[in-house]
């Protein structure tokens, strides 16, 4: 089964309140996740925000190569996710503990 992918965007529309017509905003995602209605754009993209931070995967799992990879921070990049480091390049904070 393939790894679900986050998409989430917020979508627009008309509504009719006791004071007239306004824009509703509400964040929708691939993954089924249900969000809340705003009146305020900035509240459904602090949500949009939100969501991606809750769904991104440890940082040794993200994509280091997002463009050729297509993919997204806050994917799992399947071609990333399992692979180890190069001799050299390890994360300089892990060898601080091992003097060579």
């Amino acid at each position: 089964m393939p790894p679900i992918r986050h998409r989430p965007r917020v979508h627009r529309w008309r509504e009719d309140t006791s004071q007239g017509e306004a824009w509703c905003y509400q964040v929708r995602c691939e993954c089924g996740t249900e969000f809340g209605e705003y009146y305020a754009e900035r509240l459904a993209e602090t949500e949009r925000a939100e969501h991606r931070m809750a769904v991104a995967p440890p940082v040794a799992e993200r994509c280091r190569d997002p463009k050729r990879h297509r993919m997204q921070s806050w994917d799992r990049c399947c071609v990333c996710a399992d692979q180890l480091p190069l001799p050299g390049m390890e994360d300089p904070a892990a060898l601080a503990g091992n003097p060579r």
